[in-house]
């Protein structure tokens, strides 16, 4: 069983589009199905965007979850989370508690209704704090579920955590349970010198100290990289092109700098517990560099997987979703 999740260090980088946009690729390539599926659990607490998206295409007429993501991580005054605890103990249990989540498979375009599960954010609910977590200390709710989890039989193929943005706690619980974590940026110098600061500083100082040294893959993802395109009747067509790949050289020659480089330096040790997989920024068969702005995803969050008149500019996208999910599959 995997567990990944899909992070970044602010809000605004497409964060929960390439999580929405990589399961169904990542289902596939897990071959999951009702019996072992897919789960994922939208634990941005404060911003629902996964949610959002999944109610908005299947209105199921609750106004309040029985069970939501915020029940991985604190009680409330109904015991819920205790459920949580105590209710994975027989396979009884098991099915009972997963009857509360929601299957969305057929929304991703999958023949298996029940291949992904997914278990939303209540829209009632407030952010979890700090002091809300650290009454869990080292067994919080999520932990326990991972675990239990692990003992099932079959397990689910995959746990996805998609994550609220920086170093929110239900955050630094997901990175510390995955085996995986996709760390979405624009390739901008606000994001760069925050990304860096946040992969090399801030997350393993807050995880480390709980926990031990644990190797976890982090794949780096820039996001939203501009390919602008010029009319072919534009006098200054030459030029253009030439300013747009400096600029694009320029911010990946940047990421190289300001990210991997360091982490390299300051990771020799095994220190930071995390390994750094930049082949998305570095795919020298691939000209496209990272995820590609789509025009159409500034008005809509767009399942491209299910669409048949896309651009030719969203066919790479797909394809660059579909790598994502392969490096998660191995």
């Amino acid at each position: 069983m995997k567990v990944i999740s899909f992070n970044s260090y602010k809000g605004g980088a497409c964060r929960t589009t390439t999580c929405y946009n990589t399961l169904p690729y990542l289902a596939k390539a897990l071959g999951a199905t009702s019996d072992e599926p897919i789960i994922v659990y939208d634990i941005d607490l404060d911003s629902m965007g996964l949610t959002s998206i999944f109610h908005a295409k299947k209105r199921t007429g609750k106004e309040r979850l029985v069970y939501s993501a915020k029940h991985l991580f604190v009680d409330d005054e109904n015991g819920i989370n205790q459920k949580v605890r105590d209710g994975l103990d027989s396979i009884k249990a098991n099915q009972e508690y997963f009857s509360h989540y929601e299957k969305v498979g057929e929304q991703l375009g999958l023949e298996d209704d029940g291949s992904v599960l997914f278990l939303g954010a209540d829209k009632n609910a407030s952010t979890v704090s700090d002091d809300d977590y650290l009454k869990f200390a080292e067994s919080s709710p999520a932990q326990m579920l991972i675990r239990k989890m692990k003992e099932m039989s079959p397990q689910p193929k995959a746990i996805i955590f998609d994550c609220a943005s920086g170093v929110q706690m239900t955050t630094l619980v997901a990175l510390q349970l995955s085996d995986y974590g996709v760390m979405c940026m624009r390739p901008t110098f606000q994001f760069r010198v925050g990304t860096a600061d946040y992969l090399l500083r801030k997350i393993p100082f807050e995880i480390n100290k709980r926990k031990s040294r644990q190797k976890r893959e982090i794949i780096l993802l820039p996001t939203a990289v501009a390919q602008m395109e010029v009319p072919e009747d534009d006098p200054n067509r030459d030029n253009a092109l030439k300013m747009l790949n400096t600029l694009r050289k320029e911010a990946f020659d940047s990421i190289n700098e300001d990210i991997i480089e360091e982490y390299k330096n300051e990771s020799k040790d095994g220190g930071l517990g995390y390994v750094l997989n930049t082949e998305m920024v570095e795919d020298r068969d691939d000209p496209v560099k990272g995820i590609p702005e789509i025009e159409r995803f500034k008005w809509q969050e767009c399942l491209l997987y299910k669409m048949d008149c896309i651009t030719e500019q969203e066919k790479i996208l797909k394809r660059r979703y579909e790598k994502i999910a392969g490096l998660l599959a191995r």
